[in-house]
């Protein structure tokens, strides 16, 4: 074998492994993109919407529109959708649905007159149909404008028997390239089946009431009470995570004669006032799904108790002697009270207690009808 023989034999070897190592390089990124399994894999749907609402919308549509690729004309394509994916009841405000790439891209649809005739890269590209009333009476509905690329890649079965799903893949159209992005489906953090082609919306809700979403009044009684004393009351909201980033000032908002005034914080609002007997603090807004705790410094010897009427289910609301109370569910309508009692009994140290003199008269009376008849054996 000459020099120059094995200068070319050995470039060739060289060339071989690059394009090998190119080859695996490739196969084992789209290993983790490609869904082979088509019941494994497919298109979720993510809602945010706080724990206790309801009426949200629970179905959404996505469109498939044909894109001609190398291998299949637009005209091959068959049609797919539209699409609706339904969501079921939400938890840690949220909300999920999911489609199966074999529920889509179904097996009787391969060589049949409207599905799939021949092998080839079918490419669709899929967004998401807005409801047509998003933003109104409060309620608010933010959709997703992402947009995916999805290649269904259709071959000939080895035997010759007709046709077979090969792979799906996805890309996420980012400007003018796309991003590869995994459509297996797996678990979330809130154990939802969820998938890399995802799309997610915000459902949000305010309550507003000029008479009181949420209202808390002060009383102050008993027979030595001072109803001018002023007690240290806190009331602490806690937003829904659908609503920490967004809400302001104009949506947690206090009506007028309300004592304090508003703190954000990093979970909600605070609002701390000096209440006597007749003040109250009262909210006439809150977005939907908050939640809220009452709280009273106490001041000796006032008893305080504190009782509350919360418009939803399971709040844990206890009526006795205690410091607070806490609307453990999310409040989704107006209505909600909360009331503070500060009581002072105390017996007056000197003088006839004139509520016991009747008592005291009977008493008498009886000691003396004793001794009269005592005295009356002796004689």
């Amino acid at each position: 074998m000459t020099r120059l023989t094995k200068k070319i034999l050995s470039a060739v070897l060289a060339g071989a492994m690059v394009l090998t190592m190119g080859v695996s390089a490739f196969a084992a990124d789209g290993d983790s993109k490609v869904a082979a399994d088509l019941s494994a894999a497919g298109i979720s749907k993510t809602l945010q919407v706080a724990d206790g609402i309801t009426g949200f919308p629970n179905e959404f549509t996505f469109s498939f529109e044909k894109k001609s690729s190398a291998t299949a004309e637009t005209a091959d394509h068959p049609t797919i959708g539209p699409l609706k994916i339904p969501v079921g009841t939400q938890s840690n405000d949220e909300a999920t649905g999911v489609k199966k790439f074999n529920e889509i891209f179904t097996d009787d649809m391969l060589g049949s007159a409207t599905g799939f005739k021949h092998a080839g890269e079918y490419v669709y590209k899929v967004t998401e149909t807005a409801p047509a009333a998003s933003d109104q009476n409060g309620k608010k509905l933010e959709v997703d404008d992402a947009a995916y690329e999805v290649h269904v890649w259709v071959g000939n079965k080895a035997d010759g028997s007709g046709l077979e799903y090969t792979a799906v893949t996805v890309e996420e159209i980012k400007g003018e390239s796309t991003e590869k992005v995994d459509p297996t489906i797996t678990k979330n953090e809130n154990q939802h089946d969820i998938s890399g082609f995802n799309f997610t919306n915000k459902y949000t809700e305010k309550i507003e009431d000029e008479s009181g979403v949420l209202t808390v009044t002060k009383s102050i009684t008993g027979n030595l009470a001072d109803k001018t004393k002023k007690f240290s009351v806190t009331v602490k909201l806690t937003l829904p995570s659908t609503e920490k980033e967004t809400t302001d000032a104009d949506d947690v908002a206090l009506a007028t004669g309300s004592e304090g005034t508003l703190v954000k914080g990093e979970d909600g609002y605070t609002v701390t006032a000096a209440l006597a007997d007749g003040d109250m603090i009262k909210f006439k807004s809150l977005p939907a799904g908050t939640t809220f705790t009452v709280s009273e410094t106490q001041q000796s010897p006032y008893k305080s108790k504190i009782t509350g009427d919360v418009k939803t289910p399971d709040t844990g609301l206890v009526e006795g002697n205690r410091t607070d109370i806490e609307g453990k569910a999310p409040i989704t309508a107006a209505g909600n009270t909360v009331s503070i009692e500060n009581n002072r009994e105390d017996v007056i140290p000197t003088g006839v207690i004139i509520n016991n003199l009747p008592y005291m008269l009977m008493v008498a009376i009886a000691v003396a009808g004793v001794a009269y008849m005592q005295l009356k054996k002796r004689i």
